[in-house]
C-alpha cells in the first residue's frame, strides 16, 4: 500500500512538473469595471442621453499559437434618463416614471498572426469578427419607446504589446469594422414592420425578425471603432492582474443620425495555462 501510494505521488509531482514546464499558450481573462456612455439617437430623440455606471462586465479567451486567437464578450447597462423620475396620474392613480435603460453586449472574435519586432515588442494584425448589440428602452411616464441596435461586422484589428519589464507590460489594440450587417429601430420608431416583427411576443423570433429587416452598410454609412491600452503585472507563471481603458465610437447615418461615446476602465485577472 505504501509503494502505490508513493507511486501516485510521484506521479502527481511528475505530470504538475510538465504541465509546469510547457509554454502558456492560452489566457483567461475576467473584467470588471465602470464606464460612461454618451449617446445621441435621432431615431428617439435630439438629446444626448449621458450615464455612468459601475457595471462593465468582460470576459475573454485568447490562445496564442502558431496563430492569435480572441474571444471577447463585454455587458453594459445604462439608466441615461434626462430628469430624476417623477410622478404622473394615471387613471386617478399616482405613478412613478421608470428610468430609460438601456443593455449593450458585444461579442467579439479576431484572428491573427503575431509578428515579434523587438526582444520587448510584438505586433499582431488579423481579421476581426464583431456582433454589437443594443436593447433600449426609453420610458416616458405613461408611455414609452422601445428600440434597438444590432451590428455584424467584420474588419481588421492591430495590437501592439510592449514588454516594460519581466514582470510588466502595456498593450495597445485597435478594432476597426469595415462591412457591416446592420439593424436599427426605423425612422418612426415602431412602422408597420416593427408591429409585424414583434407580433409573435417571442424575444428569440422577434430578435431575428429585426436583424433579417437589416442591410449591408459600408464605411460611408457606418462608422465604428474600438480603442483598447492596457497595463499588465505578473504574479507568477499562471496569474497576471492589470489595470486598462476602452473606447468605443459609433457613427451611423441611417435611418437617422446616431452618434455614440462610450469610455470605461477595468481591472482584470488573467490566468495563464
Amino acid at each position: 500500500m505504501n509503494f502505490k501510494l508513493t507511486f501516485i505521488i510521484i506521479a502527481l509531482i511528475a505530470i504538475h512538473n510538465q504541465v509546469l514546464g510547457q509554454e502558456m499558450k492560452n489566457n483567461l481573462s475576467l473584467r470588471l469595471g465602470a464606464g460612461h456612455i454618451a449617446r445621441q439617437d435621432l431615431v428617439f430623440s435630439p438629446f444626448i442621453h449621458k450615464d455612468f455606471t459601475p457595471l462593465n462586465v468582460g470576459l475573454e479567451y485568447t490562445r496564442n499559437a502558431h496563430f492569435h486567437q480572441r474571444i471577447q464578450l463585454r455587458f453594459a447597462s445604462f439608466d441615461p434618463m434626462l430628469t430624476n423620475s417623477f410622478k404622473y396620474t394615471e387613471n386617478g392613480e399616482t405613478e412613478v416614471a421608470s428610468p430609460h435603460f438601456f443593455s449593450l453586449v458585444d461579442l467579439d472574435y479576431a484572428f491573427g498572426k503575431e509578428i515579434p519586432i523587438t526582444e520587448k515588442s510584438s505586433l499582431t494584425v488579423g481579421t476581426l469578427l464583431v456582433t454589437d448589440v443594443q436593447v433600449l428602452n426609453y420610458a416616458y411616464g405613461r408611455i414609452g419607446s422601445f428600440g434597438y441596435y444590432a451590428n455584424f461586422g467584420l474588419g481588421v484589428f492591430l495590437a501592439k504589446e510592449y514588454d516594460l519589464s519581466e514582470k510588466s507590460g502595456v498593450s495597445v489594440r485597435l478594432a476597426l469594422p469595415i462591412i457591416h450587417w446592420l439593424s436599427r429601430s426605423p425612422y418612426l420608431v415602431n412602422d408597420d414592420q416593427f408591429i409585424e416583427n414583434i407580433s409573435s411576443h417571442a424575444n428569440t423570433k422577434t430578435f431575428l425578425a429585426f436583424v433579417e429587416d437589416g442591410k449591408f452598410a459600408t464605411l460611408n454609412t457606418l462608422q465604428t471603432f474600438d480603442l483598447e491600452a492596457q497595463y499588465t503585472h505578473r504574479l507568477n507563471k499562471r496569474w497576471d492582474i492589470g489595470v486598462g481603458y476602452f473606447f468605443e465610437f459609433i457613427h451611423s447615418k441611417e435611418p437617422r443620425s446616431l452618434i455614440s461615446y462610450r469610455n470605461s476602465i477595468f481591472a482584470s485577472a488573467n490566468l495563464k495555462f
